[in-house]
């Protein structure tokens, strides 16, 4: 996420600007000067007496990651130069992969008490990615790639070893709820999702926020005019597995629904920065006030989602549904070093009312659980997939009808997988199998919490 110099919302100074340089703190000046100083004198004796020449260029790019390193925060990471090109390739948005979000603690924090701290985690699935087909959740944990151990790595090495070239294969060991079990996925080209949006239920609006960008605002204003044109009685914004992005979209997305003053979020850096604002809603809002607003939320749902969701919510113009939100509640930096790039976390947020969510979540105002698979269903959908049941039923059967949906439900439920999991997963891979024009943008047949959003916009309960 990057610390926005610009945004949709007016930006209200709480503490004075800078008057000087940004590195100039008096409580670490001399500190920073005496440290460097010692660890120039400790390389320069290391250079003169090392038995073999030494390789400056790794020799800094890895006091370079150290120091990063040492911070012991999974979003904080250095990326040397050697995989800084593969670094602006992925930010691009489009990669061969398996189409997830996740984060990955320094190795240094590992605690073999708890191995969130040393395993990967998945913040969220792409919607329609190999890694959602194949039943990956937010929250689940990965302790090997194709067989190695992902303790060594950081969250950038983590999430190089899961791309690859499309149409290739990768195994993941998938840790859930104290269980094992390994799941193999074809990698293919991910497209790092935006906004979408089309008309369900003949006269709802429906958006997909998959991600935040700084032309997220823009984008979604666009959706929001069409969407109106067509006569909407309601909208309905789909957060779920939106891990966030850019803060900048965040705010110009909530500035379409908020009147002017309203508050949107509170950005506040390490005492004494003075690098803390508080960001307001302009002018008037430009979706009718008369017209509810649900917005989809889950584990997934993190970062810049949160505080999207946490500016509509507490600001009486949208209805949560869903489930509590992942719980990020701070910002990072991105910026060059040398040739390489450097990802630091700068600032806690604070929504509206104040709430620092982080590792807290939002919770919902209406609660509609998730369709997941159950600690006792694992052996048995791990069987599924190593059958790849899945797929050779949707081959056989090319019709995505729900007739045919709910026979595989039916069928496989004997072997102790809930019918709700086992049709979600088989509505997965037929949208996944359709041309993308051609894919309905939002189904509720088969899923609750979207069924209860449509409810609450035709009843208002």
């Amino acid at each position: 996420m990057l610390l926005p110099l610009s945004a949709g919302g007016s930006v209200e100074q709480l503490l004075a600007s800078p008057t000087g340089s940004l590195f100039s703190s008096d409580r670490t000046t001399d500190t920073i000067a005496s440290d460097m100083a010692s660890l120039e004198r400790l390389y320069r004796y290391v250079d003169s007496i090392y038995i073999e020449e030494i390789d400056t260029t790794k020799m800094f790019n890895d006091l370079a990651s150290a120091l990063v390193a040492s911070l012991d925060d999974p979003y904080s990471f250095y990326v040397p130069p050697t995989k800084a090109k593969e670094y602006q390739e992925g930010t691009s948005g489009v990669y061969g992969g398996i189409g997830t979000y996740l984060s990955k603690p320094s190795p240094e924090s590992k605690d073999l008490s708890d191995p969130s701290t040393y395993m990967i985690t998945i913040v969220s699935p792409f919607p329609g990615s190999p890694a959602q087909r194949a039943g990956l959740l937010a929250g689940d944990l990965i302790s090997h790639i194709d067989g190695e151990e992902v303790d060594a790595l950081n969250s950038y090495e983590a999430s190089s070893k899961l791309k690859g070239d499309p149409n290739t294969s990768v195994t993941v060991t998938v840790y859930r709820s104290g269980t094992s079990f390994d799941l193999t996925l074809v990698r293919e080209r991910i497209t790092t999702p935006t906004v979408d949006s089309g008309v369900i239920e003949g006269d709802i609006g429906y958006i997909i926020l998959s991600e935040f960008s700084p032309q997220t605002g823009t984008q979604l204003l666009e959706h929001v005019r069409n969407l109106q044109e067509q006569g909407i009685v309601g909208l309905i914004i789909d957060e779920r597995n939106n891990s966030g992005g850019a803060v900048d979209g965040a705010l110009q997305s909530a500035n379409i629904f908020l009147d002017e003053g309203a508050k949107i979020v509170t950005i506040q850096a390490r005492k004494g920065t003075k690098r803390d604002q508080r960001y307001l809603a302009t002018g008037k809002a430009i979706f009718p006030s008369d017209l509810p607003v649900v917005i989809l939320i889950n584990g997934g749902a993190a970062s810049s989602a949160e505080i999207f969701a946490a500016a509509m919510q507490q600001n009486g113009r949208a209805t949560l549904i869903g489930s509590k939100t992942f719980g990020k509640g701070i910002v990072q930096d991105v910026f060059r070093f040398g040739e390489g790039f450097a990802q630091v976390t700068t600032a806690h947020y604070y929504t509206p009312e104040g709430e620092n969510i982080h590792e807290k979540g939002i919770e919902p105002d209406i609660a509609v659980d998730d369709i997941k698979i159950e600690d006792e269903e694992i052996g048995a959908y791990e069987q599924l997939m190593k059958e790849k049941l899945v797929s050779t039923y949707v081959k056989e059967n090319p019709e995505p009808s729900e007739e045919n949906i709910r026979r595989f439900g039916a069928t496989y439920a004997e072997r102790g997988i809930s019918a709700d999991v086992l049709n979600l997963l088989v509505r997965n891979e037929y949208l996944a199998k359709m041309e993308y024009e051609k894919r309905p943008i939002a189904d509720a047949t088969f899923d609750a919490q979207l069924k209860r959003a449509v409810q609450f916009i035709r009843t208002g309960q």
